[in-house]
């Protein structure tokens, strides 16, 4: 079985023909090499294991004090001699050790802290970085000491139970930047994968639940990663490169998205980073835009701009989830492929993505239920359909009209812990929705990583994912949308250089979405022109003790005046002369919320809906969601 743990393909053969192998992820040569890394001047050192040989790269900028952070031997004796040949000097700054989420198993980096934490501040410390799954062989590199820091931070213990749908999520994936942790996780309601959870995803709490569970998430997967597979190509490369059919393979490696090998010591065929690679070219773009977009992602992803889509989409998977990973257990399989389709359907969607406002987005968000004659006419414009908006914390998606209202009253909504973001939505041929599966792009706070976001599959329906997922549909069928600007033309640079990159990003056509095909939301207030009363007798105003909240919603075969190419209405709506194709169509009109007698007072809430930090409250927890 030494197969599996030796690397006989690279093998070093002396001159008296003697074979050195090392260990899978050793070496048995070092060496200074260059790195593009350490090219950028917060990049002190990066140490690499290719081919069996160690490389290590540093720079005339390098902290001459790095050399302390590896073993005595040939290590730190190529480290010091590199260093001297680019002359570089001794700086004061500390060295301590920290993980870094999606780094790369077979790498470790030497960092200025102000380029790995969001916040951007210098604190004097140069960071240790390396992947939490590192190849272990890789602590040999290094001094006893940080070899000892680092190993305290390596995931070495096997999962020993498989994902249940209580837990099933895409939230493995890194944000492309650090976030200090903060002190404690936020609560919103919501605990992860208990019953509250799963009927806010799926509409029913469970196996235990005694709610009728009419959706099988099982099935609903299953179906939507086939359709991701063949409407990428996945499906077409695996049986032109491997000669597989995808739905002749068992279900269990559908689950998996992995085909064993015939041996134990094959690693088999990782179909998930295959299907990953059949976007290789769009996640590629996306990771050079976010590194020389003008806009930067902020802590909280607030004040998102239309070209942040890029950031976000390239944050979904490391570059690791394209490569195959031997060491994946059967127990972690279904996390990878989750994310690989969920990734790869938001890049299906690269020619239809949409922009809400943000003074639009709270109403989106939690707009109540459509009524059944729209949804039976929603049409999306294309297969794939990506929706992107400011952060809407679950607090309010969920909330009903009694606890949405007493948010808004006080203008407390959350704005910490879980919140949406937007969502990716899929249609037949027909352009009718397709309602087997949504996903919708979720943020939260990892107690120790941060800021972090991943799309979460969601079920249509009734319950507050659904009804999101609903309103997303309802936004792309019936509203207006401003299509993108042409492209901005390259004027000078070399042709897709990060530098022409940068000044086309720059362009006023480019930061309105022109680069991404970003189609921006453009709501025009109903007309101005009331309907008359229809008999309805108004009480006064002494019968009206307080006032409320009318959350956002979708009217049906309502007059929608039309209108002339400066936006004028050509003739009435509702009174005489009006006339229907001529001076008024009928349709669906998006409704904001409303506030309903604001001069009256909101009628008291004594309930504790959701807990602000540092808010008092007589109870001893937050309640529960509703759904």
């Amino acid at each position: 079985m030494k197969t599996a743990y030796l690397d006989y393909d690279n093998a070093a053969v002396s001159s008296d023909g003697t074979a050195r192998v090392a260990p899978l992820g050793g070496w048995h040569h070092v060496q200074a090499a260059h790195h593009p890394l350490v090219d950028d001047p917060n990049i002190h050192l990066t140490v690499t294991v290719k081919k069996s040989r160690l490389l290590i790269a540093v720079a005339a900028h390098s902290d001459a004090a790095l050399q302390a952070v590896f073993a005595d031997g040939p290590c730190a004796t190529v480290a010091r001699e590199a260093l001297d040949r680019v002359g570089a000097r001794p700086q004061d700054r500390r060295i301590s050790v920290q993980p870094l989420d999606g780094w790369p198993h077979d790498s470790v980096m030497l960092a200025e802290d102000r380029a790995l934490f969001a916040d951007g501040e210098d604190r004097g410390e140069l960071i240790l970085g390396f992947a939490r799954e590192m190849n272990p062989q890789l602590l040999d590199a290094f001094a006893p000491w940080a070899a000892d820091a680092m190993r305290t931070h390596l995931n070495t213990s096997p999962e020993r139970a498989p994902v249940s749908l209580a837990g099933i999520t895409a939230s493995a994936i890194p944000t492309p930047r650090l976030g200090r942790p903060p002190a404690a996780a936020p609560d919103d309601g919501l605990v992860v994968g208990g019953p509250s959870w799963q009927r806010f995803w799926f509409g029913h709490g469970g196996q235990d639940s005694t709610h009728e569970a009419k959706f099988d998430f099982i099935d609903a997967l299953q179906q939507f990663r086939t359709r991701v597979m063949n409407d990428s190509g996945a499906a077409q490369n695996l049986a032109r490169e491997h000669d597989l059919r995808w739905d002749a393979l068992p279900a269990g490696q559908h689950e998996q998205m992995h085909v064993p090998g015939p041996k134990t010591a094959d690693p088999g065929l990782d179909v998930a980073a295959l299907m990953l690679r059949t976007r290789t070219d769009d996640w590629t773009w996306d990771g050079a835009y976010s590194r020389i977009s003008p806009h930067r992602l902020t802590d909280d992803l607030t004040d998102l701009h239309p070209t942040d889509v890029s950031a976000l989409r390239w944050g979904l998977v490391a570059p690791k989830a394209f490569v195959p990973d031997r060491r994946l257990s059967p127990q972690s399989r279904p996390t990878h492929a989750l994310a690989a389709v969920t990734t790869t359907a938001a890049y299906l969607a690269v020619d239809h993505t949409h922009f809400v406002p943000e003074n639009l987005a709270l109403d989106v968000a939690t707009t109540a239920p459509l009524s059944a004659s729209n949804r039976g006419a929603l049409r999306l414009p294309g297969p794939w359909t990506m929706v992107l908006h400011e952060p809407v914390p679950l607090a309010a998606v969920q909330a009903d009209d009694e606890e949405l209202e007493a948010l808004l009253d006080g203008e407390q909504v959350p704005g910490s812990g879980h919140a949406v973001l937007g969502g990716v939505l899929a249609a037949h041929p027909d352009h009718t929705l397709d309602t087997t599966l949504g996903l919708v792009l979720v943020t939260s706070l990892h107690a120790q990583r941060g800021r972090l976001w991943y799309l979460q599959p969601a079920a249509y329906g009734d319950h507050g994912a659904g009804r999101l997922l609903y309103s997303y549909a309802a936004q792309l069928a019936f509203a207006k949308w401003r299509r993108p600007p042409e492209p901005p033309a390259q004027e000078r640079g070399k042709p897709g250089s990060a530098k022409a990159l940068k000044r086309l990003a720059k362009h006023p056509d480019a930061r309105a979405g022109a680069l991404h095909r970003m189609n921006l939301l453009d709501y025009t207030p109903p007309p101005a022109e009331p309907r008359p009363a229809s008999g309805m007798t108004v009480g006064s105003g002494a019968e009206w003790e307080y006032g409320t909240w009318r959350r956002a919603s979708w009217t049906e075969n309502t007059r929608i005046g039309i209108r002339d190419e400066n936006g004028n209405l050509v003739g009435p709506v509702y009174k005489d002369g009006a006339v229907e194709g001529q001076t008024y169509i009928r349709g669906s009109v998006f409704r904001p919320r409303s506030r309903i007698r604001p001069d009256l007072p909101l009628r008291p809430d004594t309930r504790t809906v959701y807990r602000l930090p540092g808010a008092a409250s007589t109870q001893s927890d937050t309640e529960p969601p509703h759904s």
